[in-house]
């Protein structure tokens, strides 16, 4: 989960109870900031035919399984918080004798039926990832710093567009990246790693931009007024680290087993001390003055994922022909090769493009 400047722990129980109850709240918060505006019911339902148009210490569980994709009832829960009491009208506009993809571009349609250009952008988010462009369910939740924060459903139309088109071409980069990877491997290796489909949680926070991300599941919540969710770059690299973290629980908290061992390890030699777990940290976001990747709350969970990011940033350069502009992180402390190389063999087939230290 990323705040301002940090990047929380999952806020896994109220989430997944509203999402397990596919709460009643339904009317998205369309917010141009600032304010954001008060909230309105769907849009009217259009007619059917113009909204259908358009190395570990264990065996990873079935880390090559590819996740599920997105049914019907899926876009009914993600895109409306549709209940029972709503699935009538929806199924009207809808009608559930349209095949899967026909209907979900169906229901994409009438949930951004004023914004044609936001419509047109998730759409293509639906057709290149197979992700959904829906809505957290209202809560309030545990702000990771101690506090409360309000979350409320909120929809990226309008001025809120551009992180449809940041989100997209975040993907189109980790395809890149995937693919150049796969290049690089001898026809035997896998990439585990996956990063579709996704379903997008958009909301944004009454007080403030914390968190600017978490994630669950196969759902990513996305606060579109996020304090880190302010350019293209930034939600790449947010969004990859949330991506981690839900291929590090579709693989069986694989970072508790294969990481924690070399996290423990630091974290015991140098405590809370940002001098001395500075050589380690995999990136430079700090939390209450220490690295994110060493709080005293996740264990090793934060550690991997922005050790993930690390590994992707860096890769992401060198198959660009582009310069490292630091230090490779493997080239540190012993510690960081050791679990670079976990990392690698685990997630991206063993390929270490990184030059030699």
């Amino acid at each position: 989960m990323r705040p301002a400047g940090a990047l929380l722990p999952l806020l896994v129980t109220s989430f997944a109870a509203a999402c397990g109850l596919f709460a009643a709240a339904c009317g998205a918060r369309d917010i141009p900031p600032p304010p954001p505006a008060p909230a309105q019911a769907p849009a009217p339902a259009p007619p059917v035919a113009s909204a259908a148009a358009t190395a570990v210490p264990e065996p990873l569980p079935d880390p090559g399984a590819l996740e599920p994709p997105a049914t019907p009832e899926d876009a009914e829960r993600v895109l409306f918080l549709a209940t029972d009491n709503r699935t009538d009208r929806l199924r009207e506009a809808c009608p559930v004798t349209q095949e899967r993809v026909p209907r979900i571009r169906c229901l994409l349609s009438l949930r951004y039926a004023e914004d044609p250009e936001s419509r047109k952008l998730a759409l293509t988010l639906f057709e290149e990832t197979g992700s959904l462009a829906g809505l957290l369910p209202e809560e309030t939740s545990d702000d990771g710093r101690g506090g409360k924060v309000h979350l409320l459903p909120a929809r990226p139309i309008a001025q809120n567009r551009e992180h449809l088109v940041w989100i997209l071409d975040a993907f189109r980069d980790y395809e890149r990246f995937l693919r150049g990877l796969e290049a690089h491997l001898p026809a035997a290796a896998k990439v585990a790693f996956r990063d579709r489909p996704i379903y997008f949680r958009f909301f944004y926070s009454e007080k403030g931009g914390h968190p600017s991300a978490f994630a669950i599941q196969r759902n990513i919540g996305y606060n579109l007024f996020g304090a880190l969710n302010v350019s293209d770059s930034a939600v790449r690299d947010t969004l990859f680290h949330e991506i981690f973290h839900l291929n590090d629980s579709r693989l069986g908290d694989w970072s508790k087993a294969a990481l924690a061992p070399i996290h423990d390890a630091i974290v015991l030699r140098c405590g809370r001390r940002t001098a001395c777990l500075a050589p380690y940290a995999p990136t430079d976001t700090l939390m209450n003055g220490v690295f994110y990747a060493f709080t005293d709350t996740t264990g090793a969970r934060e550690y991997a994922a922005e050790l993930g990011l690390r590994y992707y940033r860096e890769h992401r350069l060198i198959l660009e022909g582009k310069p490292l502009p630091i230090k490779p992180f493997k080239c540190g402390p012993p510690e960081n090769l050791a679990a670079w190389r976990i990392l690698a063999d685990a997630l991206f087939g063993g390929a270490d493009l990184v030059p030699p230290c």
